[in-house]
This record gives structure tokens, C-alpha cells and sequence, in this order.
């Protein structure tokens, strides 16, 4: 497979989570990357982009800023990206507005299937497809105006940790408080 079809997966993940106006100028990725708290489960962190909370292996390479959180697999077979794009819009309405319009962007995967969702008690929207070798899982939450996106890639066939860490993003993200 030609290294620019491997990358599909992956710009696709980045054109969504750049999507929101004027974030793309915001998107700058700093050297040591975010930093993990400890996890209830061992061996995991924590990390929070704005009041959103994800869990992730402490293995996984960790880059980013406070809106931006990137983390990657040690095999390079899967990879998290976690934002929160734009400033907060008014309402969850308008909120929702946006992040169907940032799924819609998605049309380009195979097989996907697109629906109404809760990601971390929120109301959202989610995405699910393959494309070109990758199997994408993405979400986009509203916590009122503030809208987050979460995408999970991962090479198909996807690994038991891959697929281990997706259910725990799908099942454990949440909102609020501190990490």
C-alpha cells in the first residue's frame, strides 16, 4: 500500500478536527506534549482537553496543546485525537448544528454509518467507516456551545488493545471536573 493511502485515514481525522472556523490558525503542537495524570486503571493516564476527560495507555506518545490532544500508539497502529474547536457557540442547537456539518465531512469513508449519539453524557453525533486500510470511530459532543471532537483510527484488522482502548474512550470519556 502507497505510503499517501496509509496517510487517508489520518487526514481525514485531521480535516475534521481542523474544521471548525478559525481553529486552523489555533492548531499549533507543542514539543513535550500534554502531560497525563494517573489513571484508576493501571498503566493509563488521564487526559483533559478543556472538561473533557479521556483515558489512554501510558505507552501511547502524547502530543498537543489544551485543545489538541494527539496520542499515538507505540506501534503506530492507532491513534486519538481529541479537540475542542472554535470558541463555544450559543447553544447546544447550534452546537450540534456544526458538528453535523463536521461528520457530513466524513462522507468519504466506506461503509460508514452516521447517527445521533451521548459521547461522555453530552449530546452528539458519531461516525463510523474504513478507509483504506484504517477503521475510523468519531464523535462530536456538545457540552452546550462547547463542541468536541474525538477520533480513533486504527489499521484493520484493528489489534485487542486498539480495540481496547476505543471501548474505553466510547464508555469512559467524560465532562467535568478535574482529571
Amino acid at each position: 500500500m502507497s505510503r499517501a493511502r496509509r496517510a487517508l485515514p489520518l487526514v481525514a481525522a485531521a480535516a475534521l478536527a481542523l474544521s471548525a472556523p478559525g481553529c486552523a490558525a489555533l492548531r499549533g503542537l507543542f514539543p513535550g506534549g500534554p502531560q497525563g495524570k494517573p489513571s484508576a486503571r493501571e498503566g493509563w493516564l488521564v487526559y483533559q482537553v478543556e472538561a473533557l476527560r479521556v483515558d489512554a495507555p501510558a505507552t501511547w506518545e502524547a502530543s498537543g496543546d489544551a485543545r489538541h490532544l494527539r496520542l499515538s500508539a507505540p506501534d503506530g497502529a492507532a491513534r486519538l485525537e481529541v479537540t475542542s474547536p472554535g470558541d463555544p457557540l450559543p447553544d447546544t442547537k447550534a452546537c450540534l448544528a456544526e458538528a453535523e456539518k463536521a461528520m457530513a465531512r466524513a462522507g468519504s469513508l466506506e461503509r460508514a454509518r452516521r447517527h445521533p449519539t451521548t459521547f461522555a453524557g453530552a449530546p452528539g453525533l458519531a461516525v463510523e467507516g474504513d478507509e483504506g486500510g484504517w477503521h475510523v470511530w468519531a464523535w462530536a459532543a456538545c457540552d452546550g456551545g462547547r463542541q468536541y471532537q474525538v477520533f480513533f483510527t486504527a489499521r484493520t484488522p484493528a489489534s485487542p488493545a486498539a480495540v481496547e482502548v476505543q471501548r474505553a474512550v466510547a464508555s469512559g470519556a467524560r465532562l467535568g471536573g478535574e482529571s
